[in-house]
């Protein structure tokens, strides 16, 4: 007959193994040099409505393709208003990506006054890069002195700021151009 002591060993072990497995996730993932890095657009909304969210594409973005690569999370997620499409932008893990044109978009009258429309009403941006979010403003309003007239400023440029721990990503953040 087994002693306790071993059996209680077994049972440890067993549960530490369980364990091990349930930690195990995407978010601990770790890259080799020049290991694509994806960026995933989401959401944007008011600032001052953050319960009020819309798929990142609702307003008149570019997209690199019409063939959206989506990523689903759990049913929280989705209710939550989560929608994560891969951006295709190449993104190299330890490499610098340099400035350069993703894609052209020819604006119409409806599609400036969607994105006036969103200005006005402060709406953020909000990305993923390996579960780590970024966020920022589609654009900003820039009132005129002594007059009613305002000029609405469209952020076409992000700069995104990655920072690495060894084999890992560590923070990363959009900065406004």
């Amino acid at each position: 007959m087994p002693s306790s002591s071993s059996s209680t060993v077994s049972v440890l072990l067993l549960l530490v193994s369980l364990l091990s497995i349930a930690l195990a996730s995407d978010s601990d993932h770790k890259y080799q040099a020049e290991e694509q890095v994806t960026l995933w657009v989401n959401k944007v909304g008011p600032y001052n409505n953050p319960q009020e969210t819309y798929n990142y594409y609702s307003l008149p973005f570019c997209r690199p393709s019409q063939n959206d690569v989506h990523k689903w999370g759990g049913l929280g997620e989705v209710l939550g208003g989560n929608e994560l499409i891969d951006s295709e932008i190449p993104i190299k893990f330890l490499k610098d990506v340099d400035r350069n044109v993703i894609c052209k978009l020819e604006l119409d009258e409806a599609k400036v006054q969607h994105f006036k429309d969103a200005i006005e009403s402060s709406y953020w941006f909000e990305f993923f890069m390996d579960d780590l979010p970024l966020w920022g403003f589609v654009g900003e309003l820039h009132l005129e002195k002594n007059s009613e007239n305002a000029k609405h400023v469209l952020y076409t440029h992000k700069n995104i700021v990655v920072k690495y721990n060894k084999d890992q990503v560590g923070c990363c953040y959009a900065i406004k151009q």
